[in-house]
């Protein structure tokens, strides 16, 4: 999708948030200037061929930069990692003894994708977990996606955040457990990118160790001038499942035409764009089929 006027202001207020995030002290006036340089970007490049997560990596390669660091959030995304890792195991047992062990492990995944774990707040994703049922998705094409599981052999997720990608690791166990002879792959971000996940982040908790890790793009979505040809296999032929999580990744996928039908979104509405897309209220969560429209 091409940036919406809404994608403008959230943009500049990530420059914003990211230096207070990594570096609370810094003076006003390097954050005002990096705030021109995005701006000048912007005026530069045709908006009507660029998605938010495209210049976020633009944005998010000049916020390093600045702090002359390759992976800034390098320390955060160890601490997400460690602090979701708490919850791990109460999340497995809580899949493991629900009636619908796969559709349990997908609500992990969405709430994983849901929860701040640099937030200061208690995080209440297992009581969230233990009450989760079909209609916490405002969409749900849940049956649809089990039926596509199914008919094919192979299947790749599209990773998002740090933090999130512990309980992606659950839903990994559990597909691999259900599904024994599909051919399961995970895909990260292939360089650096805010607290997205990358193979050494993937490494840390597990997941190497359980299915073959491909990059997807340099981007905190997929930027297909760069995306990798392990992850374009899976987006241009028709024998397989796509799970895409997060909104980075949905961004970059929606008005894109692919030879693939059985790619699905799994993603919260943290923004008024999301909530105009989708028709659904702030906050909601998402499981859908792409479909021509989107």
């Amino acid at each position: 999708m091409i940036i919406e006027p809404e994608c403008v202001g959230c943009l500049l207020n990530q420059v914003l948030k990211a230096f207070k995030l990594l570096e609370p002290d810094i003076d006003k006036n390097t954050i005002l200037k990096t705030q021109k340089k995005l701006m000048k970007y912007l005026l530069e490049i045709d908006l009507e061929k660029y998605s938010a997560p495209l210049v976020g990596k633009f944005l998010y390669n000049l916020v390093g930069e600045v702090l002359g660091e390759d992976d800034p959030y390098k320390e955060l995304k160890e601490k997400y990692n460690n602090l979701a890792m708490q919850y791990y195991e109460d999340a497995k047992k809580i899949v493991k003894e629900s009636q619908d062990p796969l559709f349990e492990a997908i609500g992990a995944s969405a709430l994983g994708n849901t929860v701040d774990f640099a937030s200061q707040h208690k995080i209440e994703l297992i009581k969230d977990l233990k009450e989760f049922s079909p209609n916490n998705f405002k969409i749900n094409d849940y049956e649809t996606f089990k039926k596509d599981l199914g008919r094919i052999d192979k299947m790749v997720i599209i990773g998002d955040n740090t933090g999130e990608i512990v309980f992606d690791k659950l839903l990994i166990e559990t597909i691999k457990e259900i599904y024994p002879s599909l051919g399961l792959k995970y895909a990260v971000r292939s360089a650096p990118v805010i607290n997205d996940a990358t193979i050494k982040d993937a490494r840390s908790i597990g997941i190497t160790e359980l299915v073959e890790v491909i990059e997807s793009s340099p981007a905190p979505g997929i930027d297909f001038s760069e995306v990798s040809n392990d992850l374009m296999i899976y987006l241009s032929e028709d024998n397989s499942v796509v799970l895409a999580k997060g909104q980075g990744n949905f961004e970059t996928l929606y008005g894109v035409e692919l030879t693939n039908s059985r790619i699905y979104y799994l993603l919260k509405a943290k923004c008024s764009l999301m909530e105009r897309i989708f028709n659904v209220p702030l906050g909601s969560l998402i499981f859908k089929k792409k479909t021509d429209k989107f």
